[in-house]
Parts: structure tokens; C-alpha cells; sequence
């Protein structure tokens, strides 16, 4: 089946919303969906819609739906279903548009930290439970790090499961200023342990170039969810392990929040420094 065009993604959601939709840009949608902001209306009266267009039989529609139906909770900070139905086989998608901008490369990175520690905090009150549930055990290879992301694995609670975003970084965040207001890419989200995105998240700040920001997460983290993290060192080993082979390459995820000055060697040369200290 043919894989629709982005101006048949914003005609079948006009259908579906009984009101005319105009193209403003394709987004980023991954590779299992077709991702398009669209706008009704104009001025002060002007919405925005992101409308999000799957292969037929797409196994992600069922997960992406089951995931947004449990995001009321968050309120403005995520994106709420509109509607959802089907263009010539196509399962379709519609959300609101969140408001903000990806965060000024001058803003700090202890900022950064506090924000995304109270945001999260609010999304792990989220239940998870009949999301697909991970993480799984860490792949078999060689070297320090991967045997002591197996020897960390087995010390790991994987019972505390939340509902956990699965891709927390401050790319997926929208702010206004110093302030975060919004958390977009939800179509990865998991029943999965807390540490899971606590661990991400410290990996990115580290990423950022601050250690010390990944330490203020966490205590922010900790205080505003009232639940201790006592494995986060099993689980930032984890997340290294599962960035090692792959850092150098994030520089384009950086690049696409505004960050040039974050180069692939520099990248791999902070989270070499990162998984010595977390192996020392």
C-alpha cells in the first residue's frame, strides 16, 4: 500500500475534524508514521494539530492510542488525542499542538536538570500497566562496560513500574524561556521501572556537559516524585552501555535542537569520561 503524501495526511485529518486543515510543516514522526503540523483557523482564533498517518495494520496506532488516553493527567504539558479514525486503509492520528521551543542553548543545564526533574516527576504518577513492558537484558558483548551492565542487571528492582516516557531528553521537551511546558514524542513510552528515565535523562545532561546537572536531577527527581532511586547506578550503567556504540552519531539529535557546538568526538569523549567514573 502506497505511503500517503503529507498533503493527504492533512486532508484526512480535516475530514476528521469537519474543519479545514493547512500545512505548516512535516515533522519528525519516525519511521512508522507519517507526522505533519497543520493549522484551522487564522489569528487569534488560529489551532494547531499534529496529525500522524500509519502503514496499514501499523501495530504502533493500538500503542500510541493506549498511551495517549493516559496523558490527561499531565494536562497542558502533553499532547491530547483529538481524534482518530482511518484514510484509505491509513490509521490516522490527530493531537493537539503543544506550545514552546526547544531550550536556548544558553540556558543553564542545572535549570535544565530542575525542569525535567519536575516534569518527570509528574509523569511517573502515570500507571503504565498493559503498555509493553521493558527494559529487557542488555545484549551479549564484549568488553568492561557490557559485562558490568550483566553483572548491574541482576541487582536491578524491576517491579516498581511506571508509566515511563522511554526517550526522556531535553530534545523531547518544549520550553518557554527557563520554563519547561510541554513533552512531546510519546509513541515510545513503556511500562518500565523509574530508573529507566531517570538514567536517560542524567545520561543527557552528562551528554550537555554537566555531571553536576545529573546529580541536581536526581535529587529534584527524588524530592518532587517522593520515591528514592536506590539502583541508579545499575541503571546509568545500563544506559550507558546502551549509548556506547552509538553517542558519536547523536550530534544530529543535537544539531536538531539548535546545539552545533555539540559535535559527534565531543560526545563520545563525555560519555567515555562518564562510564570511567560509573566503572571506577
Amino acid at each position: 500500500m502506497k505511503v500517503m503524501r503529507p498533503a493527504e495526511v492533512v486532508a484526512a485529518g480535516s475530514r476528521l475534524l469537519a474543519r479545514g486543515l493547512r500545512l505548516r510543516r512535516v515533522l519528525s514522526g519516525g519511521q512508522h508514521a507519517i507526522t505533519v503540523l497543520a493549522t484551522a483557523g487564522a489569528g487569534d482564533d488560529a489551532e494547531s494539530y499534529v496529525v500522524r498517518a500509519f502503514p496499514h495494520a501499523s501495530p504502533a496506532v493500538e500503542h500510541e492510542l493506549g498511551v495517549l488516553h493516559r496523558l490527561g493527567p499531565l494536562g497542558a504539558l502533553a499532547p491530547r488525542l483529538v481524534a482518530h479514525g482511518e484514510e484509505s486503509g491509513h490509521p490516522v492520528i490527530v493531537t493537539s499542538a503543544l506550545d514552546g521551543a526547544h531550550p536556548d542553548p544558553g540556558l543553564s543545564r542545572h535549570a535544565i536538570a530542575e525542569q525535567m526533574a519536575i516534569a518527570l516527576a509528574q509523569i511517573h504518577r502515570l500507571d503504565g500497566a498493559g503498555l509493553r513492558r521493558e527494559p529487557q537484558e542488555p545484549p551479549a558483548r564484549a568488553g568492561r562496560l557490557a559485562t558490568r551492565a550483566h553483572e548491574e542487571w541482576t541487582r536491578l528492582d524491576l517491579n516498581d513500574r511506571v508509566l515511563t516516557h522511554f526517550d526522556f531528553w531535553c530534545g523531547n521537551a518544549l520550553w518557554d524561556g527557563d520554563q519547561l511546558v510541554g513533552v512531546v514524542d510519546w509513541n515510545g513510552a513503556r511500562w518500565a521501572p523509574r530508573g529507566v528515565d531517570v538514567a536517560w535523562c542524567r545520561q543527557d545532561l552528562v551528554l550537555l556537559g554537566s555531571p553536576s546537572a545529573a546529580e541536581h536531577f536526581l535529587r529534584t527527581y527524588e524530592m518532587h516524585s517522593g520515591n528514592a532511586v536506590p539502583d541508579i547506578h545499575a541503571w546509568d550503567v545500563l544506559a550507558a552501555e546502551h549509548a556506547d556504540p552509538h553517542v558519536a552519531t547523536w550530534d544530529v539529535n543535537y544539531l536538531g535542537i539548535g546545539r552545533d557546538d555539540i559535535t559527534g568526538p565531543l560526545l563520545r569523549g563525555r560519555l567515555d569520561r562518564w562510564i570511567e567514573e560509573l566503572l571506577g
